[in-house]
């Protein structure tokens, strides 16, 4: 398996900058939130400086207090170099950037999507990668670490360990007819254990939707900070997450109209049962994952895209395809040819319904990449063409 010292060149022109903030609030649960964030954002220069570090060895010691991902402590390495820098100044290209959210997976890290927040923030967009408490591990800018707690290890286990799940997770297959998924993801959806996932699920949405009000009064100049008037959010933003992160994304298109559309990427439909998300949405999984999405496509009255990946394992999505060296938890595919389409699916996906640019996701070719199915809403895309259109 070949290992990588660094990430690779971003894809855009820009040189990235990236800074931490810390955030505090009250969740409707009444719970105290304590979240830090890494903001990745295009700059024209590194001004001499030395590359971030990548993920902090506080946080990586973690993994050895915590039940739910241990085996990943010799899975990866953190000693890779990243290809952005810490507060840089913004980019005086453009008048103003369209922003993404990224959200990593559960029992994960906000680091763990350096590589696809650095892409896009090399082409443009500012792209905000939260620490979710109970949910994820970090190390906030005040030096205080979380880690992932009990009650969400328990309820992540409980899951995977459940009888019902795993007696529907033997019985999916690799590319099953609609019928045969849309009735899989709905057993899957209405196992009891699912409301507790639901609820963390929901809490990692409102951190969501508490930043992008901070990040609505840095762009307003109520809070001092480079982004003041610099952040284009009149077209909407656009929200992306791995894994457990995937339900979080579709949760904000569901309920937040600021945000203009989703991707999950080898995620699931937690807490979205009965859910019209209104909004275009695209998936990227490692089959037999159809099963477990089913019904988003069939409940989303916007355009919903279900591509397959073929040779790809679920950490493959996130910065593990770089800095992983254990082989049993890659996929076959080449790294960089992994990296470059999960890129290139995201961007072009925020670009066309974001930026309204004309390119597709259904012009992109890579071997082994499959529109496994598509839903369309015939209204929406008049609106947008300002002519009819035929209904796929």
């Amino acid at each position: 398996m070949k290992t990588y010292d660094a990430f690779p060149q971003p894809i855009g022109g820009y040189t990235v900058g990236r800074t931490q903030m810390d955030f505090d609030y009250t969740a409707s649960d009444n719970s105290k939130r304590e979240l830090t964030a890494f903001v990745y954002y295009p700059s024209d220069s590194s001004e001499g400086k030395k590359t971030s570090t990548y993920m902090f060895p506080e946080v990586y010691d973690m993994f050895h207090e915590q039940p739910l991902i241990t085996v990943l402590k010799d899975v990866f390495s953190i000693d890779i170099k990243t290809q952005c820098y810490g507060d840089l100044a913004l980019s005086g290209k453009e008048k103003r950037y369209p922003v993404l959210f990224y959200v990593c997976g559960g029992g994960g890290s906000p680091e763990w999507g350096t590589v696809l927040c650095t892409d896009l923030a090399s082409m443009g967009y500012v792209v905000v990668s939260i620490g979710h408490q109970n949910s994820t591990m970090y190390k906030r800018k005040d030096g205080r670490l979380f880690n992932i707690s009990r009650g969400f290890s328990d309820v992540i286990m409980a899951f995977s360990e459940d009888p019902g799940m795993v007696t529907l997770a033997g019985k999916m297959e690799m590319r099953p007819d609609d019928e045969t998924a849309i009735e899989m993801c709905h057993n899957v959806l209405t196992l009891p254990i699912l409301a507790k996932l639901t609820d963390y699920s929901e809490l990692q949405a409102e951190d969501v939707r508490y930043v992008a009000d901070y990040l609505y009064k840095l762009n307003a100049g109520e809070l001092k900070s480079i982004f003041e008037g610099r952040l284009l959010l009149d077209m909407g933003m656009g929200i992306v997450g791995h894994s457990y992160g995937g339900p979080t994304t579709a949760i904000i298109c569901r309920d937040d109209d600021r945000f203009a559309c989703g991707i999950g990427l080898d995620s699931g439909a937690f807490g979205l049962l009965d859910s019209d998300l209104k909004k275009p949405f695209l998936l990227l999984f490692s089959e037999p994952n159809y099963n477990m999405n089913a019904l988003i496509g069939l409940n989303n009255s916007m355009e919903t895209y279900y591509y397959s990946v073929d040779r790809a394992a679920h950490l493959d999505y996130c910065d593990i395809v770089f800095s992983s060296v254990n082989e049993q938890f890659r996929g076959k595919r080449d790294a960089m040819e992994m990296r470059n389409l999960v890129t290139d699916y995201t961007k072009t996906f925020f670009d066309h319904y974001i930026l309204q640019k004309a390119g597709s996701v259904e012009t992109l070719a890579y071997d082994g990449v499959d529109l496994v199915k598509k839903t369309s809403n015939q209204l929406y895309n008049r609106e947008i063409t300002n002519k009819p259109i035929s209904k796929s």
